[in-house]
């Protein structure tokens, strides 16, 4: 089991991992490339000129550089960057007496079931370039579902033979095919993924996926082998007694040192990237949730009129007294005309939008923000620290 693993260890299998941790680092697979997207166009709204046209081609990049990470740990761990943040490894199937005759010799039946360079390669289309067929796919099908919806794609036939080149011909025919089978194949896709899924969950077979089916492969767990490997350059570089400084600058004028870095980069993270998909998950859930709110109420206190919002104050300065009440004359109580375009504030009195957006935008902080006839405060108007001003709101114009 690998360091994050949170099963008990003496009662599972200690070769055969369970379904439930290959589904979750499947799933927690399918969360890095939606996270990092959201990331990149967040920042890419800010720094168009910077990041704009890595967020128009981002499905080419993420699939190079985790094509580049994902190598690197089947080649080292034989496992994804996600299998092995849960102990979870990719091994050849042997067939039976192989199976017998090196099980005397732990280490050398280790090593058989270490995956060729064609299962590794293959593993790599399988966890790269075929997410990145099927989300092309997928947003492909999505877009002529919508511009279909109303009209068949028929229609648009004799257009496109018409008028149309070879190579417009071809994309139609391919729309045409995908749009009508395309449903049909995820479905099969589907219920074939959740036969394996059943078998291997009642210990009918060893392949969890057509994949490990078509490449002769299975999940194991990671053993005491799997980290002596790593451990071996570790041990080597404590055993050498050359000071440090010349130490790497030997390594670097060989390039081993370059080696080093990348290898200690690609590493780094599959521990930095699982998570921060767990952080980011914990993130959604705590602003999703009402959890964060009640936490926000007991720290407030605990009576339940705090959530109310504040009753309104009805003290009016001595020194400013009401102006009169002039409203059923049909008069503006502020210029003490005919009220044109008028409109109504929170306390029912109504104004000429002018006269009471002036009126409330140029008072001071403490005789701001109050109807001008009632004295009483208005809710909706603020006053600005920072620009010192008040921002008004809370006019409802009235179309009589």
């Amino acid at each position: 089991m690998d360091y994050f693993s949170s099963l008990n260890a003496s009662s599972l299998d200690p070769d055969i991992p369970t379904l439930f941790e290959l589904l979750s680092a499947h799933q927690l697979n399918d969360l890095i490339s939606p996270s990092i997207r959201y990331i990149l166009t967040f920042y890419a709204q800010r720094n168009p000129q910077y990041l704009l046209r890595l967020a128009n081609k981002y499905d080419e990049l993420y699939a190079v550089l985790m094509g580049l990470v994902e190598y690197y740990h089947l080649k080292k761990w034989n496992s994804s960057f996600t299998e092995k943040f849960y102990g979870i490894k990719r091994s050849r199937v042997l067939n039976t007496p192989a199976l017998r005759t090196r099980s005397a010799v732990p280490q050398m039946l280790e090593q058989e079931k270490r995956l060729t360079k064609r299962q590794v390669f293959g593993s790599l289309f399988f966890i790269i370039v075929l997410p990145y067929i099927k989300e092309k796919l997928d947003a492909r099908y999505e877009h002529l579902k919508g511009r279909y919806m109303f009209r068949g794609i028929e229609s648009e036939r004799a257009a496109v033979y018409e008028t149309g080149q070879l190579s417009d011909k071809l994309k139609f025919e391919f729309d045409r095919l995908l749009l009508r089978t395309y449903p049909t194949i995820c479905m099969a896709d589907s219920m074939v993924c959740l036969a394996f899924y059943l078998a291997f969950l009642f210990q009918k077979t060893t392949a969890s996926s057509p994949a490990d089916l078509i490449l002769g492969t299975k999940f194991s767990r990671m053993s005491q082998f799997d980290y002596a490997r790593e451990q071996q350059l570790a041990v080597t570089d404590s055993d050498d007694k050359t000071p440090f400084l010349q130490r790497m600058a030997n390594k670097i004028s060989t390039g081993q040192g370059l080696v080093e870095i990348k290898d200690m980069t690609l590493s780094g993270l599959s521990y930095a990237l699982p998570t921060s998909m767990f952080l980011l998950k914990f993130l959604e859930w705590w602003y999703n949730s009402d959890f964060a709110h009640q936490m926000s109420k007991k720290s407030r206190g605990s009576d339940p009129e705090d959530d109310n919002l504040p009753v309104p104050s009805f003290d009016f300065s001595k020194h400013q007294a009401p102006l009169p009440n002039v409203t059923k004359k049909g008069l503006c109580p502020l210029c003490h005309s005919e009220i044109t375009n008028p409109t109504v504030i929170a306390t029912g009195i109504v104004f000429c939008y002018p006269c009471i957006y002036r009126h409330l935008e140029n008072c001071d902080q403490e005789t701001g923000g109050r109807c001008p006839v009632t004295g009483q405060r208005l809710l909706d108007c603020r006053y600005n620290q920072v620009s010192e001003e008040w921002e008004v709101g809370g006019l409802r114009r009235l179309m009589l």
